[in-house]
C-alpha cells in the first residue's frame, strides 16, 4: 500500500500496489483521485505521472544470468528489480554489492533499466554504512561532471592582497585533525608556548567560502516550502 501526502489536505490519498505507475518511495507524483474512498474515509488515487525522483541511485545485489543480470535493491521499501544489460555491468561480479544508477524505467519496460556505478567492497563496512544513509535520503555518491571541472579551475596559491586580511599562522605548529581517508581536509589545531608559560590552543576551520565566486543559484531546501533563488554576498 502507498500514500500520497498532499499538503493542504488533511488526510493522505491511498494508492493500492498495481497503481503505483513505477513510482519509488519518496518521489514527487501526480496522482488522479478516484470516485470511491477507502474504509476510514481516505480518499482513492493512482499515480499518474513522476515528477521527481528522490533518489537516482540504489544500493543492493547483483544476480548473474548469461547475457545479462538482475539487481536486487537493499530496501525496506518495495522496490522491483533491475534488469542490468552486460555492457553496464562494469566490472560487477555474481552477487557482489553495488551502486547501481536508474537510467529509464519507460511504460514499455517492465523492469528499471540501471547501470552499476561503483561496487562497494566488503572490508569497509563504515564507507559502505555512510553511502547507504547517503544514497537513501537522496544524495548522489558522486559529483557531476560539471561540478569537478569547476574545480579545477580552482588555484591553489594565496594571493599577498589575501593574506594580508588574515592572521598568518604558518610559523605556528599547525596540523590537521582529519583522517588519512577524509574527502576534505578543513579542520586544523595548533599549539605554542606563550611567554607567561601557558600554552595556546588554536582551533582552525578552513574558510571554504573563499573558492566560491558569489552566483545565482537555485537552492532547493530539504522541507516543504518551495526552492528559494538567494545569491550569495559573502
Amino acid at each position: 500500500m502507498g500514500y500520497v501526502i498532499v499538503e493542504g489536505n488533511d488526510k493522505d490519498i491511498i494508492v493500492r500496489p498495481n497503481d503505483f505507475n513505477r513510482a519509488f518511495h519518496g518521489d514527487i507524483v501526480r496522482v488522479q483521485v478516484n470516485s470511491g474512498v477507502s474504509k476510514d474515509k481516505r480518499l482513492e488515487g493512482k499515480v499518474v505521472d513522476v515528477a521527481e525522483r528522490k533518489q537516482t541511485e540504489f544500493i543492493g545485489n547483483i544476480q548473474m544470468s548469461k547475457s545479462f543480470a538482475f539487481f536486487i535493491p537493499a530496501s525496506e521499501k518495495p522496490i522491483p528489480d533491475f534488469y542490468i544489460a552486460a555492457d553496464k555491468l562494469n566490472g560487477a561480479q555474481d552477487n557482489e554489492r553495488v551502486v547501481v544508477k536508474l537510467l529509464s524505467w519507460d511504460k514499455a519496460e517492465k523492469k528499471p533499466i540501471g547501470e552499476v556505478v561503483s561496487i562497494l567492497k566488503s572490508e569497509d563496512e563504515n564507507d559502505m554504512a555512510m553511502k547507504e544513509i547517503l544514497i537513501e535520503t537522496g544524495f548522489p555518491l558522486a559529483f557531476d561532471k560539471e561540478v569537478l571541472a569547476e574545480v579545477k579551475k580552482l588555484q591553489p596559491n594565496i594571493s599577498r592582497e589575501e593574506i594580508s586580511k588574515r592572521k598568518d599562522y604558518r610559523d605556528i605548529l599547525t596540523f590537521t585533525i582529519d583522517p588519512v581517508d577524509a574527502k576534505d581536509f578543513d579542520d586544523a589545531i595548533s599549539i605554542r608556548n606563550l611567554d607567561n608559560g601557558n600554552y595556546e590552543i588554536g582551533v582552525h576551520i578552513a574558510d571554504v567560502s573563499h573558492f566560491v565566486n558569489p552566483v545565482r543559484c537555485w537552492i532547493k531546501l530539504l522541507t516543504k516550502e518551495p526552492p528559494v533563488c538567494i545569491c550569495p554576498t559573502g
